[in-house]
């Protein structure tokens, strides 16, 4: 028999039908749920209705959406990043009780973005070494980056079979100098189609996206990093100091 969808808010009755199918069915984290065209047919609505109630629902946390995939429980784990210390985030993804793994998709000489060049403090002109990599938990697309290795720093001289993903411990031994800080910028955004392939999940979903340098202690910039987080499961904290003056 299938479930009565009446003439009132139907996004809202779509959402509790679907938040009882998990229920009854006792799926858990990573279960996957039928197709929307399935959905659809047994409630009766339209996939434009289902697709809204299936957006609700990723904003609150309760399913992912993986591009080209399909619909799954979300997993009730997050990974969570303090933005007070810095720590790598295969750290933080074992802490959170997921085994990280990393997938380097590509290596190349680019000329970069204006902003990196200004980052850099270097002509319009000059190449710098790319690198496109994917970070997963227990599988699942987490961090989509790219790194940008600014020439000065002696970047020809990397030996690119010795990365295991911590671009911070890589460059600072590698270049056997210390790294002293990151600056970050930090700000929600939708996901460019662009890029959806590497976190499997629809363009416009909203993620974070971070622009961080990494600067030498003379300050001289070393890197320059584009990191688009999917934002279903990781969560940066802080804590910030009240002025009692």
């Amino acid at each position: 028999m299938s479930p009565e969808i009446t003439s009132g808010p139907r996004i809202k009755q779509v959402k509790e039908y679907l938040l009882n199918y998990i229920t009854q069915n006792q799926l858990k984290g990573q279960d996957q749920l039928p197709s929307e065209t399935e959905f659809a047919k047994t409630l009766g609505v339209s996939r434009n209705t289902l697709r809204e109630a299936y957006i609700e629902l990723e904003n609150e946390g309760v399913i992912i959406r993986r591009h080209g995939i399909g619909t799954f429980v979300s997993n009730s784990r997050v990974i969570r990043d303090s933005l007070n210390d810095f720590a790598p985030f295969s750290q933080l993804i074992h802490d959170s009780g997921f085994t990280p793994t990393f997938e380097t998709i590509s290596i190349s000489e680019v000329v970069p973005p204006n902003e990196v060049n200004t980052a850099f403090l270097n002509p319009p002109d000059v190449q710098v070494c790319l690198i496109k990599r994917v970070v997963r938990a227990d599988g699942q697309p987490v961090m989509y980056i790219e790194d940008y290795i600014n020439p000065i720093s002696g970047s020809e001289n990397l030996v690119w079979d010795a990365f295991d993903g911590n671009m911070v411990m890589f460059l600072s031994t590698s270049l056997n100098t210390p790294l002293h800080h990151i600056r970050s910028q930090i700000r929600a955004a939708a996901l460019h189609p662009e890029f959806s392939q590497y976190l499997e999940l629809e363009s416009g979903t909203p993620i974070l996206y971070v622009r961080s340098t990494i600067f030498k202690e003379d300050n001289q910039p070393v890197a320059f990093s584009r990191i688009y987080f999917n934002s279903n499961i990781v969560e940066m904290n802080t804590v910030r100091m009240i002025r009692t003056s």
